[in-house]
Formats: structure tokens, C-alpha cells, sequence
């Protein structure tokens, strides 16, 4: 008898490393793995982005615009800063503090655009100078009454006198940060990533929203948009500019993947030709539905993002903070209220879990019967 079971205890022993060595080897594809099984349990979690060396943070922060992004390089850019009111403001500063800087990581935000002047893009733009360090801060050609006057603007449509957009100009003088007024010569250009500028291409518009930038970050292939508050006129402005260009170069430059949707996905924005002419396959809308009285976002563009041929429309409303990530190979992923929705499946997890069971089964399935047998 001793010798059987001597025998049986080597067969298993043999088995659990064949078990453990199998369960080790699904490290290969774990990223697939934890994907098929939240996007069962847990759908609004159900894409990894970490490893994504661009990841594109929209963060909910209400009827607002609030977008941190973390480049290939290792830069940080800030895109707008929520609201004025303290909800909004106290949700982007956790969220940079909790989610998008690394533990021990320098909060140095490289690069800080503001689209323009409005307070639900504006907001938070104090606090934010306040908190982190600033290195440069593209602004819009908008002016407190001051500043007009120091440099001689006396024109209406640039001049802002609200206490939100004089904050934010106390603020960055303050910070003593280099500054520059973006226009379509505003690009960034690095070794492994671009944004280019291709509106505002006006110094003055009667409508604020117009003064915002739409940017195009490249990165691996991987087009994506941002577009801030512009509105139809930007739009027009933008495809008639490429209409002067013919055949793939125009089409390269605003065929895009990727679309941070104008205006919270007003009817003020995202017209049926500019949709056909940058042909996103995904769509991202910043907006809080139930908490705004401009019935943001509209009925009329969801469909017509949808009968587009866009994949996915992501709402900040519903599905919480939002993570676009793009790999090196071009690969995109999404990751849904990652931080404030639900428990996410992760594969050390699946191993300890499936591994526990499996070396318990090994181990102890007939000894049952054979106890049975010694007492007879």
C-alpha cells in the first residue's frame, strides 16, 4: 500500500506542476483574459489600458470639458479644467491626484490649453495653477479689460470680463509659465507623437465658443481629435480650408479614428458633412445629461454619430471617467468608470483563485475512497 501511494503522490505531484506551469503560461495573454471575463461580469470595465503608452483621460466632471493625457514620452497635457463650481473643481483635483499622476511621480503639468473662456472649461483653471506646476499654457485670443488695454485690443469679441477668465489670468501670471496664443502654428512635434493646430483660423469670433482649438494628436497611426466648444462655422471653416487640397493629403490630415465631440454633443456642433469628412470610428462626449438645461447631448447627434458608422459613443454621464488608450502597435483600448464603478477582474487574481482549486482537486480527489478502504 505504502508503495502506491508513494506512486499516486509523485503522479500528482507531476500533474500540479503540469497544472501550474499551464495556469502560469495564460501571463502570455492576460490582457485578452481579463478583457472576455469583465466584459461578462463587469462591461463597464471591460478594456485594459495599461499597457497603452498613450492613455487620454476625460474626466467627469460635469456639464464640462476636463481631458489629462499622458504622452509616449512621459509629458502630461491638461486640456480645460471643469467648471466653476466646487463639485467640479474638487473632481478633476482627485482625479489628477489619484488616478492620472504616479505614486512619487512630479505633478508637472507640461502643457495646459485652454480652448476658451467659457466657466465650464475655464473653471478650474485657478485650483489647477494653484496645485500643480505649469511649464507652458497655450491661451486663447481672449483678453481680461487690463490686458486689452495694456496691449491696445478694442475689439469687443476678444475682450472678456468675467471673474472666472480674470482668475485664470491672475492665476497664470502668477505661475510665471511660458505662454503662447495658439493658432494653427501652435503644433507640438516629438519623435514618437504630433498635435497639430488646424483651427482657430481667426484671430476674433462674435461666438466664444469658436475661439477653442481643434487639435489632432497622432500617435501610432492613431488620429484623435479634440475639438473644445467649436462650433458649425469653425467646422465650414476647417473643410473648406482642405477642399482647396485634393486626394490623400487632405484626407490624411482630418481622417481621423478618434473624436472628442464639440460642445457636449450639441446641435451647435458635429454637422453632418464635418462627421462624413473625419470619419471617427469612436466618439467621446463630455457631458452631465441629467444636471444641464441644454439637453446635452443631443438626440439629433447621437444618431447621426451612430448611422456615421461610429463603433462606440463614450458619455461621461454614464459611464463615469473615461481612459482611451493607444498602444505602440496602433491598438485601442477603453477603460469605463475604471476608478468609481464595481470590482474589476485581474489575472494574478484568476491564478490564485483557479490555482488554489486546482491543487486542492489534485490532491485530495479518491482519498476519500481510499480512507474508506483502511477502515475496512
Amino acid at each position: 500500500m505504502e508503495a502506491k501511494e508513494k506512486r499516486s503522490f509523485i503522479i500528482r505531484f507531476i500533474v500540479a506542476i503540469v497544472f501550474i506551469s499551464a495556469l502560469l503560461s495564460t501571463y502570455f495573454v492576460r490582457y485578452e483574459i481579463e478583457n472576455f471575463l469583465n466584459g461578462i461580469f463587469y462591461p463597464e470595465v471591460s478594456s485594459d489600458v495599461t499597457n497603452s503608452e498613450l492613455k487620454m483621460h476625460f474626466i467627469d466632471v460635469g456639464n464640462a470639458d476636463a481631458i489629462a493625457i499622458e504622452m509616449p514620452n512621459g509629458e502630461h497635457m491638461v486640456i480645460d479644467s471643469g467648471d466653476k463650481n466646487n463639485e467640479s473643481r474638487t473632481a478633476l483635483i482627485n482625479y489628477l491626484n489619484n488616478n492620472f499622476f504616479e505614486a512619487g511621480e512630479e505633478r508637472i503639468i507640461d502643457y495646459f490649453v485652454l480652448t476658451h473662456s467659457d466657466a465650464d472649461h475655464s473653471g478650474g483653471a485657478e485650483i489647477l495653477f494653484q496645485t500643480y506646476e505649469i511649464e507652458k499654457c497655450f491661451r486663447p485670443n481672449q483678453y481680461t479689460p487690463d490686458e486689452a488695454e495694456a496691449l491696445g485690443i478694442v475689439d469687443d469679441n476678444q475682450i472678456v470680463k468675467t471673474d472666472v477668465f480674470k482668475n485664470f489670468v491672475k492665476a497664470l501670471n502668477n505661475e510665471n509659465c511660458e505662454v503662447e496664443f495658439f493658432d494653427v502654428d501652435s503644433d507640438i512635434v516629438e519623435d514618437d507623437f504630433s498635435i497639430d493646430f488646424i483651427a482657430p483660423l481667426e484671430k476674433s469670433f462674435s461666438v466664444k465658443n469658436n475661439y477653442s482649438p481643434v487639435m489632432i494628436l497622432t500617435y501610432a497611426g492613431v488620429k484623435t481629435m479634440f475639438t473644445g466648444d467649436a462650433e458649425k462655422e469653425v467646422e465650414k471653416a476647417i473643410l473648406n480650408l482642405y477642399d482647396d487640397y485634393t486626394g490623400e493629403y487632405a484626407k490624411s490630415v482630418i481622417d481621423i479614428d478618434i473624436l472628442k465631440v464639440g460642445h457636449h454633443g450639441s446641435t451647435t456642433s458635429s454637422t453632418q458633412d464635418f462627421i462624413d469628412a473625419i470619419t471617427p470610428s469612436y466618439a467621446v462626449i463630455c457631458t452631465d445629461e441629467e444636471n444641464n438645461s441644454y439637453e446635452h447631448p443631443s438626440k439629433t447627434i447621437l444618431n447621426r454619430l451612430q448611422s456615421s458608422g461610429v463603433k462606440k459613443i463614450y458619455r461621461t454621464d454614464l459611464n463615469g471617467n473615461i481612459i482611451i488608450g493607444v498602444a505602440s502597435d496602433g491598438t485601442i483600448s477603453a477603460s469605463l468608470g475604471t476608478f468609481t464603478i464595481g470590482f474589476k477582474v485581474e489575472w494574478y487574481q484568476l491564478v490564485i483563485v483557479v490555482g488554489g482549486a486546482g491543487l486542492v482537486l489534485i490532491f485530495t480527489v479518491g482519498t476519500k475512497k481510499k480512507l474508506k478502504r483502511r477502515k475496512k
